[in-house]
């Protein structure tokens, strides 16, 4: 009963934070998390999980093996899989059911700089050679206006390129951005490099400008469907090239601008390869404050351009 006590605190701390801003979204979970959890599945592990516990215990760390692509993750069991590691984990803001992992960020403080973000999804392993596709899918309410998502390969804060999706609030309010974005190490002892391929979303791609009258209303209704129908963001790497595309739910916008999905891609940036493992996370700006942010996903996935 002690195992069961715990998950049900869990749950009950998500839904009143999740209850702040306005929305039902653990309805689903709810079932799940208050029913009865047996001891024997708590403590059941899968040989990976056994072998990694082993090798932490004996100080040595697990060596990273190739992925085998497709790579496919839809989040359908009641825990992350065994292949998942939780770097910085916080338990307490996330929860895996129903097919959806459920994720809360709050502080300002989560990106892919930060070596104290919490709760990074690590896959353990690293990408075949060649050209992939490193994708996931989810919703995202952007209410705090500095919202992320974050998917890449990463090594360390220093060492990382990655897809970046986020909501940034200026003068005419909240706007939406995408950006590749690399951080490296050149010199032994220096500083990282940072660079980065950006795109603001609401000033041309999408929308010609979101500070008039006839764009705020549809930026707003973009920002709403981030999380009312979802986005699909990628990271592709063809050769020593990496880019980001995002899928989303746009309105009409007339001039043969149909309302539907559709896709934005960054410009291409270089970088060596392969290097890093796969990584995902909820991020926030830092004047979210402390201001909450709430996502869903529901697929992660690593596929050959062709497959």
């Amino acid at each position: 009963m002690a195992e069961c006590t715990k998950v049900s605190s869990r749950l009950q701390k998500l839904v009143r934070r999740s209850e702040k801003s306005g929305r039902s979204l653990f309805q689903a979970t709810a079932v799940f998390l208050l029913g009865a959890v047996s001891a024997q599945a708590q403590t059941n592990l899968t040989a990976e999980e056994q072998a990694r516990l082993a090798a932490a215990d004996s100080g040595q760390a697990p060596t990273a093996t190739a992925i085998e692509l497709p790579f496919e993750e839809p989040f359908d069991g009641k825990d992350l899989a065994g292949h998942w590691q939780l770097l910085n984990a916080d338990k307490d803001s996330f929860v895996v059911e129903n097919g959806i992992l459920l994720a809360l960020t709050s502080g300002g403080k989560n990106s892919l700089r930060n070596a104290d973000t919490s709760n990074i999804f690590e896959l353990q392993g690293v990408p075949p050679e060649g050209d992939f596709d490193l994708a996931i899918k989810g919703k995202l309410d952007p209410k705090t206006g500095y919202d992320e998502v974050w998917l890449g390969l990463r090594e360390s804060p220093d060492n990382f390129i990655a897809a970046h999706l986020y909501v940034l609030t200026k003068g005419c309010g909240p706007a939406l951005f995408l950006r590749t974005v690399a951080n490296q190490p050149v010199m032994p002892e220096g500083e990282p490099v940072l660079t980065a391929a950006n795109h603001s979303l609401f000033d041309g791609p999408i929308i010609k400008s979101v500070c008039d009258k006839a764009g705020r209303p549809l930026g707003d209704q973009i920002l709403s469907n981030l999380f009312a129908e979802g986005f699909e963001l990628t990271l592709s790497r063809r050769g020593l090239r990496y880019r980001t595309s995002l899928t989303l739910t746009v309105p009409d916008r007339g001039a043969q601008k149909p309302a539907g999905l559709e896709t934005i891609h960054t410009n291409w940036i270089a970088r060596m390869a392969p290097f890093g493992k796969p990584v995902f996370l909820l991020g926030q700006g830092s004047r979210a404050g402390s201001g909450e942010t709430l996502a869903e996903f529901d697929h992660f996935s690593i596929r050959r351009p062709q497959q």
